[in-house]
């Protein structure tokens, strides 16, 4: 999927690609404090005072004035990230400060490429054809004793693990970052099928908007985290604790690459995994105050392409 990826965002039209070399006026942080180049920049001049991870950060992700994302999804990024980058732009001197610009930038960044590239495409279709294999032998001995009177699907797609959830559910909110993925699973399910009652979300893409605090007793997602930036997990950890019933639950299916790829790109990533670890996720539900019950990884045994690549995580809200 990486190579998909790669060509879609290589493929940027020639005159895109000249209007941005035209713009020979960077803005500065003090002009334009919502504009991600102007902090980029401000990073690069400033890249000594900057601590390793976030300098390795800038290269793996290549923020610099040349990048082809930054070219395609510059509008959207300054869209998402501006409002908290004009915060910080008050103490805009402080390297701890423009760190937290730049992760904030890469975090919205890898929302909106993740979101292009997952927005049309064979790839639901393909995936629908091996869920039943999936489900019945990785997923459902892992799950099986949860309840999943009111489950929330993250990042449903066209609705392959809905599919499932739907026979041992009540309801289900179904979120997806992409329209186009909401109006596949409502033309699919529908506001009711078989018993099961469906609700439909757009999220902002590290968020759970219009999700009740302690409304649900099950979050699931499979497949699609293992994309999620670090940043973005991290984000939606601290949802799940807020939206879980006490003593509810959380099956999710994310990256390890990051143990072999720290601060990475997923786009340049084997299978486009994140920078996401296992020992991340324990740290991040930590912090936020849910245990981990259950947690395995995943390789060659599993059919995935190397071993450790993902993880399995089973996270619990106390009672």
């Amino acid at each position: 999927m990486a190579s998909v990826v790669l060509a879609k965002l290589q493929a940027v039209p020639r005159h895109a690609r000249a209007l941005f070399a035209r713009k020979s006026q960077v803005p500065t942080v003090r002009t334009a404090p919502d504009s991600p180049l102007a902090w980029i920049a401000l990073a690069e001049r400033r890249l000594s005072t900057l601590t390793s991870q976030t300098r390795n950060l800038i290269t793996n992700h290549e923020l610099g004035d040349k990048n082809h994302v930054m070219v395609v999804f510059e509008s959207e990024i300054r869209a998402a990230a501006g409002p908290r980058l004009k915060e910080l732009a008050r103490d805009c001197d402080d390297p701890a400060v423009i760190a937290e610009a730049i992760e904030e930038i890469i975090k919205r960044k890898t929302i909106i490429q993740c979101a292009h590239a997952h927005r049309e495409g064979g790839y639901f279709s393909d995936a629908e054809g091996v869920m039943s294999v999936q489900w019945e032998n990785v997923i459902w001995p892992i799950i099986k004793d949860e309840n999943f009177e009111r489950t929330l699907d993250l990042a449903c797609g066209h609705g392959r693990n809905t599919n499932f959830l739907r026979n041992y559910a009540a309801s289900i909110d179904l979120v997806d970052v992409n329209t186009t993925c909401i109006d596949a699973c409502r033309a699919r399910f529908g506001t009711e099928l078989d018993g099961c009652r469906f609700r439909y979300h757009v999220t902002d893409g590290n968020g759970l908007p219009g999700i009740a605090d302690a409304s649900l007793t099950f979050v699931y997602s499979w497949d699609s985290m293992v994309h999620f930036d670090k940043a973005v997990v991290r984000d939606y950890v601290r949802e799940i604790r807020r939206v879980l019933v006490p003593g509810g639950s959380a099956f999710l299916h994310h990256s390890n690459f990051g143990a072999f790829a720290p601060d990475s790109d997923w786009a340049n990533n084997h299978g486009s995994r994140s920078d996401m670890t296992a020992q991340l996720m324990r740290d991040f539900a930590a912090e936020a105050g849910l245990s981990v019950r259950f947690q395995r990884l995943r390789g060659r045994a599993d059919g995935w392409g190397m071993d450790d690549l993902d993880c399995l995580s089973l996270l619990k809200k106390p009672d």
